[in-house]
């Protein structure tokens, strides 16, 4: 069963000042927790409005053979920034997907360094589905569809027409989800969000399909466990490249077959602590997001090991509490 959506949403900038917002990665992967952080000191500079035309992306919902349904363009009361980093206009996204896996891409008109001066850290487009619509001051927690990685920003400056172009899509487990899109930043040692809006118009995900083994796909502990990579550097990004090594663990390469880049299994440890246990290692400091999916129940695992950073031991002993 193949699925696709387009939408787009209209926001507006407007001077205030709001706490800023911390995300991180909670014990249970790919569930994402929302934290509130202290409020920054500082005064919104005032930008003249730069024109740009908005980009809804259509391509692959065209290519599917089926018209997309139609985009929503929505228009914030008054957005508050917090910390001089945020989108402004147009945002859009789509995605098309057939079971676990698919590929979307998103676009937002602007995304602006109000900051007097400095260069931001690294920016981030999030894609996130969450149960309840995303509230400043509360937790919480959310699937992420989709990453594009921006780069820096000086202050004063701003991204104009950005597209992410085809990008890994990951669809959450089963259910009917509000769909948010998030500009983070990078502040050293985990992604922080700085702004975000939610769209309108609530997605229906479907339940998950069989694993099938090859390519960019790795099907452990006896093909139950759907297992993916993303990677991304400064300069280029794609979907990893399997090789089975046994039932429970396989590894993937990114730029050339005999260059192993990260080493994946999962374990059935249910007779110790009712749990599957997922463990990785690997031979790289690029980005690489890792997307497990128990396709028994659905439940999807989200890992992220951030860019130029080497990449730490996976040990999740707590990783599916599906047991059997």
């Amino acid at each position: 069963m193949s699925s696709h959506w387009t939408a787009s949403g209209m926001i507006v900038a407007l001077g205030l000042l709001l706490p800023s917002f911390a995300s991180s990665e909670s014990p249970s992967g790919r569930d994402l927790a929302l934290r509130l952080s202290p409020p920054s000191d500082g005064v919104p500079i005032d930008f003249a409005t730069s024109p740009a035309t908005a980009v809804l992306r259509e391509e692959q919902a065209r290519s599917s053979g089926s018209a997309p349904p139609d985009g929503l363009t929505e228009r914030r009361p008054q957005r508050a920034e917090a910390n001089g980093l945020f989108l402004e206009g147009t945002l859009s996204y789509n995605y098309v997907y057939t079971g676990n896996a698919g590929s979307m891409s998103m676009a937002a008109e602007r995304v602006r360094n109000n900051r007097s001066s400095g260069v931001s850290g690294t920016l981030q487009l999030q894609l996130w589905a969450t149960s309840t619509p995303p509230v400043f001051g509360q937790t919480i927690f959310s699937y992420t569809l989709g990453v594009y990685t921006l780069g820096t920003l000086q202050g004063g400056q701003l991204f104009t027409n950005v597209n992410s172009g085809t990008i890994p899509f990951f669809p959450p487990p089963p259910g009917t989800y509000y769909i948010t899109m998030a500009l983070m930043e990078y502040d050293g040692s985990q992604y922080t969000y700085q702004d975000f809006f939610t769209f309108s118009s609530l997605k229906t995900f479907t339940a998950s399909l069989p694993c099938v083994s090859g390519g960019t796909t790795l099907c452990l502990n006896n093909g139950r466990f759907k297992v993916q990579a993303f990677y991304q550097t400064t300069t280029s990004s794609g979907t990893g490249s399997t090789v089975s090594m046994t039932s429970d663990t396989g590894y993937f390469w990114f730029f050339s077959q005999n260059n192993v880049e990260a080493v994946v299994k999962v374990v059935n440890g249910c007779a110790f602590n009712n749990r599957y246990w997922v463990f990785a290692g690997g031979l790289t400091n690029v980005q690489v997001t890792f997307t497990i999916t128990d396709t028994l129940t659905g439940l999807v695992k989200f890992y992220n090991n951030p860019i130029n950073t080497a990449f730490a031991p996976i040990q999740d002993t707590a990783a599916f509490a599906t047991c059997p």
